[in-house]
């Protein structure tokens, strides 16, 4: 027998669509600190809160942001390849980013009760995606993943997102995201899917709530027990 949804209507829930970093791994401190790194090559301040605050953006868009401000202009393609090279390095040399705690247990119950699993992810990186798939064995399948490579505009434009409600063949009632970037929370509501905000980094759960998310939690656990019910 199959697990009910209790909460929100999620009775008819057909599909959850879930972030990658901070969300499915525990990888954002890593990200941040390769990141800031990065421009700090360049002499450029790019501090862990705003970092956080930029997740969900491609690669190219994180350059461009920064080029604009100390510059006034966006990077150029081997500027961007310098850095973002730099920014992979740094983040290579860091021990392997570990699934997030809760996040394996809860997409084994979403699969048991017939729900699919979806990623949307800024990342275009094809090991990380890679990864994934092998990760979670049986879970995560390579046809539903939306990455950088799948979209034009990144997050916040709900691109991603709409990406994935068409591919998925679900409307957005079916769906419910989880997110724990501002910029993701953003890309959703935009997209008008229900946002679980999962605050696993080093934000304030206010910036959560303003981004639109509909419920912030703190671990993926709580995600689980916002869903389902024994």
């Amino acid at each position: 027998m199959q697990n009910k949804q209790i909460l929100n209507g999620f009775e008819s829930l057909r599909a959850i669509f879930f972030d990658m970093d901070g969300v499915i791994y525990d990888s954002m401190g890593n990200h941040a600190i390769a990141w800031s790194k990065a421009f700090g090559y360049l002499g450029w301040d790019f501090p862990l809160e705003k970092v956080y605050m930029n997740e969900g953006r491609t690669g190219s868009s994180t350059i461009h942001l920064l080029y604009q401000e100390k510059l006034g202009r966006q990077a150029t393609d081997e500027e961007i390849e310098k850095i973002y090279g730099k920014k992979s390095e740094y983040f290579d040399q860091m021990p392997k980013s570990k699934p997030m705690a809760g996040t394996l247990k809860l997409m084994e119950r979403v699969k048991f009760a017939g729900i699919e699993i979806w990623v949307v992810t800024g990342s275009g990186q094809d090991l990380l995606l890679e990864e994934l798939c092998s990760d979670f064995f049986g879970l995560i399948q390579k046809g539903r993943i939306i990455s950088a490579k799948d979209v034009k505009h990144c997050k916040p434009n709900p691109e991603p997102y709409l990406t994935a409600l068409a591919r998925s063949g679900y409307p957005a009632g079916k769906v419910v995201v989880i997110e724990n970037a501002p910029l993701g929370i953003e890309a959703a509501k935009a997209a008008g899917i229900y946002t679980i905000g999962v605050n696993t980094g080093i934000l304030a759960d206010e910036i959560l709530w303003n981004a639109g998310a509909d419920v912030v939690v703190k671990k993926m656990a709580q995600v689980e027990d916002f869903i389902f019910s024994n």
